[in-house]
């Protein structure tokens, strides 16, 4: 039996991350999917990036529709969707976790200072803005994960640029107050081995100690599709007092994964489990020659695994840029936005704790197109996801699958 930490998330500009322990049962039963919502666009929003879900069984996200306006919705397991906008004129919500109190804490890429903000809506619809970032040199910028709760009320984060060191991005810590502390402050520059540009979310183990990715900085020799450079990312892990250290870089094409963009989970024996949007095999199917991507594990001692090879062809899918989440079996569950069908409309996929990939549904368009979020699990086997485009008006949807 597997127990394992961490809810990874999103796509290449988003992600959402929270602390939790997800085990639910491994169902023997057929595959099912279904279609929960359809966005319509307009003042019903549209192009849903991330999805989380409260105890109560409701599903909360951030969607970019209508343009120029953050909003995140709530789907109630009755089907209605009611729809809560934060800030016009910004860039859109990006994250959303739930606290104890039922309240929703959002991410907002751009408003304020165009850096971006952090909003609480509280149940009662109430919304107070709580955190305006302001950037280099003492301030992050550009928060695109969702936060995770770290205790006594205070969140943690990520950004991808501001801080100290030529806008490197930063890892964060949030109060109640709404006022921050910069935990660690990666650097900008291309030669930088610590990592950089910290898309995805993070996880935290029970002795406060932070576990994350960044999509650039790492190795030296790293190649995936055109690109070269200390470009594909790394493993990261960072103490509460900011000592940070590299756990792993990845490599690129041909033998490893680049630019991790979602993030990691972890199991009780510390290996860490991921996906890695390019890098890998190389082809047309796949994004702009970018590599199709890959799932890893990472042992305690620093050792990759190549879970599996994305290909985007006969039906696989290609360039996961949303984590993973597992069952009580060690299965892994996870998306990618390209791939599957002629369209390359994305998939879901599971990989069995053999290393056995098996794509368990392909998008058509009609029944949603490009998954960019990650799954989430309830007690039941059954996963929630979002596609960002597809469905019956072409905005996006909400899916439920049962593996």
């Amino acid at each position: 039996m597997f127990r394992f930490l961490g809810v990874a998330g999103q796509r290449i500009l988003t992600g959402a991350f929270a602390l939790a322990v997800l085990i639910f049962p491994d169902s023997a039963e057929a595959t099912t999917f279904k279609v929960l919502y359809s966005f319509t666009g307009g003042s019903n929003g549209g192009n849903p990036i991330s999805l989380t879900r409260d105890s109560n069984g409701n599903l909360y996200g951030a969607e970019g529709q209508p343009p120029g306006v953050g909003s995140v919705f709530k789907l109630a397991p009755s089907g209605s969707l009611d729809i809560h906008y934060l800030l016009k004129g910004g860039e859109g919500a990006t994250g959303v976790v739930v606290d104890s109190n039922g309240s929703l804490w959002v991410t907002v890429l751009g408003g304020g200072t165009g850096c971006g903000v952090i909003f609480e809506i509280r149940p009662t619809g109430r919304e107070a803005l709580k955190h305006t970032f302001t950037g280099q040199p003492t301030d992050g910028c550009g928060p695109v994960a969702a936060l995770i709760k770290t205790g006594h009320g205070n969140f943690s984060g990520t950004t991808t640029s501001g801080g100290k060191h030529q806008d490197g991005g930063t890892v964060f810590e949030l109060s109640t107050d709404g006022s921050d502390k910069i935990i660690y402050n990666f650097c900008r520059k291309i030669n930088c081995t610590d990592g950089g540009d910290t898309a995805a979310g993070l996880i935290m183990d029970q002795s406060g100690n932070f576990y994350g990715t960044s999509s650039s900085g790492g190795g030296a020799h790293c190649a995936f599709g055109n690109f070269t450079g200390h470009i594909c990312g790394t493993v990261f892990k960072l103490t509460r007092d900011g000592t940070e250290s590299v756990l792993y870089k990845f490599k690129g094409s041909p033998n490893d994964g680049a630019q991790p963009s979602g993030g990691v989970i972890m199991d009780q024996t510390g290996n860490f489990y991921g996906t890695a949007a390019g890098g890998g095999l190389s082809g047309p199917e796949c994004e702009q020659n970018f590599g199709c991507g890959i799932a890893f594990k990472l042992a305690p001692d620093g050792t990759e695994t190549v879970l599996h090879f994305f290909t985007g062809k006969n039906g696989d899918g290609g360039n996961p840029v949303a984590g993973l989440v597992a069952d009580s079996m060690g299965n892994l569950y996870g998306s990618t936005p390209y791939g599957g069908d002629r369209n390359h409309n994305g998939t879901v996929f599971k990989i069995a704790a053999d290393g056995t990939e098996t794509v368990i549904h392909t998008f058509n368009g009609t029944n949603g197109a490009s998954p960019y979020s990650g799954l989430v699990a309830d007690g039941a086997g059954n996963l929630y996801g979002t596609s960002e485009y597809g469905g019956t008006y072409g905005y996006g949807t909400v899916f439920e699958i049962t593996p």
